[in-house]
């Protein structure tokens, strides 16, 4: 009986020394840079990788990888980053189809993501790597620029449990055992940014010029919001043309129609780049198209002969 006895305690005692261990590392996940007034949905992946040494019996093992709501708020559907100012709505993926949100026994709602290692005969050890899909929320129109940032580190916001098994591996939810505290950061740089467009100023056929042309055209700009910019309008390709004296050229000749480009309806600002008495258009951004109207006057001059005369405006905007 005492052979048997210490048989018994020999084995236990191995089997103690050599329990799986496992280890694990997240890699950070940086969005960006986003422009608000660009972009619908960022898209970025990460990695949690994941290394795990067999015990004595080469029992597999399940990994059980929580995610909580991250230190920019308290919500896991949308998770949030924040600037101490503003937060940009996100959230953390098991999927490449952003369907199944990556959450923790804690939420109730949102499971953790289980991953379950087997060790063949003579390994050392193990390592798989599993891929974190983070994406922003779209309709994000009214950020501000900044750096938001979500901290996940510790048991509460990113942790790691596991534990052997024989038949059938336990459900996340209800291991608990060899928690491991993980941490990266979630960082979405929001940029200042715009985008323009315009459509053709068209003055229309006339027969004799004895009396004012007018028309108007559309600039569409979409700038970051509270990002201030600012509009100038070039004199144009007509030879000899100014900011205060534009010139529409005949198609295929030299003969030239003089008009001019105002930022008001009443026609008493003439746009151009702030020379010669010209004004630059400047505002202020809200994350949408902001529709700009540019007015045209044709004033009364000589008639050059019949043909198309047009001239190309460049619009440059700073911000």
């Amino acid at each position: 009986m005492k052979r048997i006895v210490l048989f018994l305690v020999f084995l236990l005692y191995g089997a103690t020394a050599h329990a799986q261990s496992c280890t694990a590392t997240v890699s950070g996940i940086t969005f960006g840079p986003i422009s608000p007034a660009t972009t619908s949905v960022a898209s970025i992946t990460g990695t949690v990788n994941i290394t795990c040494t067999p015990a004595a019996l080469n029992p597999p093992v399940r990994v059980c990888l929580n995610f909580g709501t991250g230190g920019g708020g308290t919500s896991y559907s949308p998770r949030l980053a924040s600037t101490g100012t503003g937060t940009i709505q996100y959230n953390l993926y098991s999927d490449s189809g952003y369907s199944t949100i990556w959450g923790s026994r804690a939420s109730g709602s949102f499971a953790p993501v289980a991953v379950d290692l087997t060790f063949p005969l003579g390994v050392s050890s193990v390592s798989r790597a599993v891929t974190i899909y983070a994406r922003t929320a779209p309709g994000q129109t009214t950020l501000t620029a900044g750096n938001y940032v979500s901290v996940f580190f510790g048991t509460v916001s990113a942790e790691m449990d596991y534990t052997a098994y024989v038949l059938l591996a336990p459900d996340c939810s209800t291991v608990t055992s060899n928690a491991t505290a993980l941490s990266f950061i979630v960082t979405a740089p929001v940029i200042n940014d715009c985008s323009l467009s315009a459509t053709n100023i068209n003055f229309g056929a006339s027969g004799v010029l004895n009396g004012a042309l007018t028309a108007t055209g559309t600039l569409s700009v979409a700038c970051t919001n509270n990002d201030a910019y600012s509009i100038s309008l070039s004199a144009g390709s007509g030879v000899g043309a100014t900011v205060a004296d534009r010139r529409m050229t005949k198609g295929g000749g030299t003969e030239q129609v003089k008009y001019q480009l105002y930022s008001n309806a009443a026609l008493t600002i003439p746009w151009g780049d702030g020379s010669n008495g010209t004004a630059l258009v400047s505002a202020f951004g809200n994350g949408s198209n902001q529709a700009i109207t540019v007015y045209g006057r044709v004033p009364p001059q000589t008639t050059p002969s019949a043909g198309t005369y047009t001239d190309t405006i460049v619009a440059t905007i700073v911000y």
